[in-house]
């Protein structure tokens, strides 16, 4: 029987944007010129992604809850930068038909950030030709308290019954709902989730490079995505059984 080796496309990209800090300090530069770079990069591969290529969704890791942590002047400039810019990227969207959601708390974010935020979901809502989610203040381990939280209100209130508590009923208490991640990129050469995504995951394909965020060009997403179109191609030419787990 012929094997269906048809290179795949993924429907859900997510990037975990990392390595600008690294890129700043390898060329003895401010961290803030590092971050500068990495956005200007960040709508590049935004733009290419879901307006060049087709992917219909792309889920961007850009500000972790984690990241609070960081130096004070650290975190407002990042924050400066957000509530700069995203203005401009959901002109950028909203020219090509894309809708832009966020993913994250919006406890512990500044008021022009917010507005910014908002300013970008309510232009863009009645858009469908593919969706940018940005995940702004996110870390999956909240995500997931937080959906804990909305599903133990509703069976206090009885409007919901602890035997009909199912993946679905905690998918739907997730931030957004959208497909599940077929690709997962990080850049920098770490090879770790660092609390993205966790739920929605779960079968993805990961691609890792040593390449640092505002170096990732053009070319190096293309080079992901073959590398996801020749990792599914296999899978799909893989005999299976129905006690195959694993591979």
């Amino acid at each position: 029987m012929p094997q269906d080796t048809a290179a795949r496309f993924p429907t859900h990209v997510a990037i975990i944007v990392d390595g600008n800090r690294r890129w700043a300090k390898q060329r003895l530069m401010p961290v803030s010129l590092g971050h500068k770079a990495g956005f200007d990069r960040l709508r590049e591969i935004t733009r290419y992604a879901v307006g060049d290529r087709g992917v219909y969704v792309l889920s961007l890791y850009v500000f972790s809850t984690e990241n609070f942590s960081r130096d004070v002047k650290e975190v407002g400039y990042l924050m400066d930068l957000f509530a700069n810019n995203f203005r401009t990227i959901a002109d950028e969207m909203n020219e090509r038909g894309c809708k832009v959601l966020f993913s994250g708390r919006r406890e512990g974010l500044q008021q022009r950030v917010l507005d910014a935020m908002d300013y970008m979901m309510d232009l863009t809502k009645d858009n469908d030709k593919g969706i940018v989610n940005f995940c702004l203040n996110y870390g999956s381990h909240a995500e997931l308290t937080d959906a804990m939280r909305a599903i133990a209100g509703e069976v206090k209130a009885g409007t919901l019954q602890p035997e009909e508590i199912n993946e679905k009923t905690i998918e739907s208490h997730l931030y957004r709902d959208l497909p599940p991640v077929d690709l997962m990129i990080r850049t920098s050469g770490e090879e770790r989730l660092s609390n993205f995504l966790l739920w929605q995951c779960a079968y993805s394909e990961f691609y890792f490079t040593p390449v640092l965020f505002p170096d990732f060009t053009k070319e190096c997403f293309d080079k992901a995505l073959e590398e996801y179109a020749a990792a599914t191609a296999v899978w799909a030419a893989t005999p299976k059984s129905k006690n195959l787990y694993f591979t």
